[in-house]
């Protein structure tokens, strides 16, 4: 017959270690943070809707045009490109933020960040407010991976 115990079964290691040893530490990559994964994704959706500003701004050319079809001295089939290209990077960065919390991702979307909000500045004269929310957006991204810290990963 085989015999029944009453005892929970659950993490077994710590009872098998002699008093006074430590555990283990472990291995691998450190944890993201919380703050460099919110930025990851608000890149993606940023990215995003400078894509679809860049397809709109293509697609019904009239919507933005202004008296003489010029949007900061380049006309607006360019700079439906810029926002295409531009939003694009945006969001390939921040999946990129997200697959892993690297050094040089951080700063990489930070300069990429950076030159989304001239980019937005430049186009706020064609639609105030939409650039508006997209520089508040690239600004709190800014504002999180610049607070996130090697010290961050330690704690999440």
């Amino acid at each position: 017959m085989t015999e029944h115990s009453t005892e929970q079964r659950g993490d077994t290691t710590a009872r098998s270690r002699p008093p006074g040893t430590t555990t283990p530490a472990m291995t691998g990559p450190a944890p993201m943070s919380g703050w460099v994964s919110f930025a990851g994704i608000i890149m993606v959706v940023v990215g995003l809707f400078g894509v679809i500003e860049g397809l709109f701004a293509l697609l019904t050319p009239t919507y933005y045009l202004t008296g003489n079809g010029v949007v900061v001295a380049v006309g607006l089939g360019t700079w439906a490109w810029v926002h295409l290209i531009v939003g694009a990077i945006v969001a390939l960065t921040g999946a990129g933020l997200l697959s892993g919390d690297q050094p040089w991702a951080r700063a990489m979307a930070m300069v990429i960040v950076g030159i989304s909000v001239l980019v937005q500045l430049v186009w706020l004269p064609a639609a105030p407010l939409w650039s508006i929310l997209v520089i508040a957006l690239d600004i709190t991204i800014l504002v999180a991976l610049a607070g996130a810290s090697s010290g961050d990963r330690q704690r999440a």
